[in-house]
Formats: C-alpha cells, structure tokens, sequence
C-alpha cells in the first residue's frame, strides 16, 4: 500500500519505506561520532528534544520582558495588599513557567478564589487566582484579626467575605492594567468569580498556558497568587515584547527627553567669586578689625561663576534693579575647570 507524504502527489512506495526505517534503525545502533552510510546521513544529526506537553511558543527573550512587567506588577501590587491590611506586606515574583492548562487547574485547591476576566480589546482570557491562606489573611484582618491565614481545611467564602476580596481584586485589576500600559492598552472586563476550578474554562485542558506566580509574605501569613494567560490570549501581546530596532530607538528618544526635562527642572547652587587672595597663616591669625586684606585679583579682573563646585563661565558683577546680577562673557573652557578652582 503507497504511503502519502506531504501532498497527496507526493508519495513513496513500500520498499522506500521500509529503506527509511531501516535506515534510522541503522543509525541508532551506530556509535556516536561514527560513519554512517550514504542512506544514514540525514539521521546523523543531533535530536532536538521537544515536550508536547509543555509548548514553549514564548521564546527567552518575550520571556523576560513577561517577568519584567510583572515585577512591576509585584511591587503594584504590595502597595495595594499592603494599604487593605494595613500592614507591610512583601510580593516578590516567584517563577514565570509555560505549562498545560489542565496541570494549571489541577493545581488549584478546591474550593478555589479564582477571578477569571477579558483583557479587552484583545478578547483573551485569563485568570487571577489567591491562595486559601492569603485568602483568609485579608479576611481575618478585615474583621479586626491580626491578619493571620487559616490553616485548617478549605471551605468557601461567606457572601460577606466575598464582597471584600471583590474590593480587593477591583484594586488589583486596575494595577494589572496599569503594569500593560507601557506595552499595550488593556482594559479588564467580564470579571467573574469563581470557587471550583473544574468550571473555569478559558482553553482547552492540552492548550499551553503561561503561569505567573507571586509569593506574599506578611508577618503572620504567606501565600501564592497566580496569573494565568492561555498561549492563545497572548499572541496579540507577544509582538509587542520583542520591540523591533525602529521602536527601541523611538522609545530610548522618548526616554532622553523625559530625563532632559526631568533635569531641567532641578535646582543647583550658583555661586560667584568676585576675587582671591593667599595670606601666611601667621597673618591671618593677627587679623583685627579694621585691618584692611589686599587681594591678588584687581578690580578689571572678570568674576568666576560656579555652578555647582565647578567653574564655568567668567563674568561681570552688577545690579539689576534692587538685586546684585551677573553677566556672563565667557565660556572657562573644560580643560581649564582646574586653574580657577
């Protein structure tokens, strides 16, 4: 029976078949770095290994643009813990991984306090899920506690908790748009709530996903919040990770005139030295009132502007209306900063 490979034009024989697996059989049961044969060749070179299972589509540089914007996201989101609970509250990123999405919800605890939501105007979905204890943490502290997680058996939110982790996950929504600003506008919509991860469906169980993990650490409770984006949910964003050379040197532009204006605005000593003398010590100590100091510099001599504790300019002393000025004439030229110093 003809096998098809490729188009349906393209196919091989029986005989060319069993040629092929007799091939790669004889180029495994060769040792490594030996001569092949001619009909080997094509199997002599090294596998790459790849596991379906764990799709990498996000290469290393998207990578760590994806754990820069959410460190960003980390730091966020203490302040946000920290001013509900009243406390310092520490977030740090705790790994960036690509997985599956069925190990994603089997690694959720059941009941679960997962916010599902859109990231408009994309139309991907993701998830935002907080670990029980950090859960029961906030809620303890609401209600006057010391913030302290419970570490018993799960069990599933009161109405009344629910509408205080809602205020809190309002809060982190806005911070997350906030951390999306510099590389995309994105709005969060169709915020939901849900309590069993086997009733989140945002991709299908073998569809690749990538998991953001932070760790909260206070001083009576930890916990882990994850994030989670289908593969699918970030193929809109993932362009704009890897800026091309054109953009990089658009953004350092944009970057160069915010510092310029940033400086432009800061305020440094200015100082003027009308004129310079030496004295020996000995004279110096019997200085009296009255005592007149003749100087080196004369009265044509230009004054030294300092900016700063640098000398830049030379100028002329004078008024201007009721306030003393100074007029610049020239430019102390760099390699000279040291003679006037």
């Amino acid at each position: 029976m003809p096998c098809y490979i490729g188009d349906m034009g393209d196919k091989i024989s029986d005989e060319e078949l069993h040629q092929l697996i007799a091939a790669a059989k004889e180029s495994k049961s060769s040792p490594a770095g030996g001569s092949g044969t001619a009909g080997t060749s094509a199997f002599d070179r090294a596998a790459l290994s790849y596991d379906f299972r764990r799709p990498q589509r996000v290469n290393k540089d998207q990578s760590r643009r994806m754990e820069s914007i959410h460190e960003q996201f980390a730091r966020m989101f203490s302040a946000t813990l920290s001013s509900n609970m009243r406390m310092v509250i520490d977030v740090d990123l705790a790994f960036c991984d690509q997985i599956v999405y069925q190990d994603f919800i089997l690694s959720l605890a059941n009941p679960c306090t997962a916010y599902s939501f859109t990231l408009e105007p994309h139309g991907g979905q993701a998830i935002l899920a907080f670990g029980n204890e950090l859960i029961m943490a906030v809620v303890d502290r609401a209600f006057g506690g010391q913030g302290r997680g419970f570490t018993g058996d799960a069990r599933a939110l009161t109405p009344i908790e629910m509408n205080i982790i809602n205020k809190l996950a309002t809060r982190i929504s806005t911070d997350l748009e906030a951390t999306w600003e510099p590389v995309a506008r994105v709005e969060i919509t169709e915020v939901a709530l849900e309590t069993n991860p086997k009733f989140i469906q945002i991709a299908a169980p073998q569809d690749g996903v990538l998991v953001v993990a932070f760790e909260a650490n206070a001083r009576s409770a930890t916990g882990l919040v994850h994030l989670c984006y289908p593969l699918n949910s970030l193929d809109p964003l993932l362009p704009r990770l890897t800026p091309s050379p054109r953009d990089r040197t658009r953004r350092d532009s944009v970057h160069v005139v915010r510092q310029q204006r940033a400086l432009g605005n800061m305020k440094i000593p200015v100082q003027i030295e009308v004129a310079r003398g030496s004295l020996p010590l000995n004279e110096v100590a019997g200085l009296q009132v009255g005592d007149v100091v003749k100087l080196d510099t004369s009265t044509s001599d230009s004054a030294i502007i300092f900016v700063g504790d640098r000398p830049k300019y030379f100028g002329r002393v004078g008024l201007q209306g009721n306030k003393r000025a100074v007029k610049i004439t020239q430019r102390i030229a760099p390699g000279a900063e040291d003679l006037y110093r």
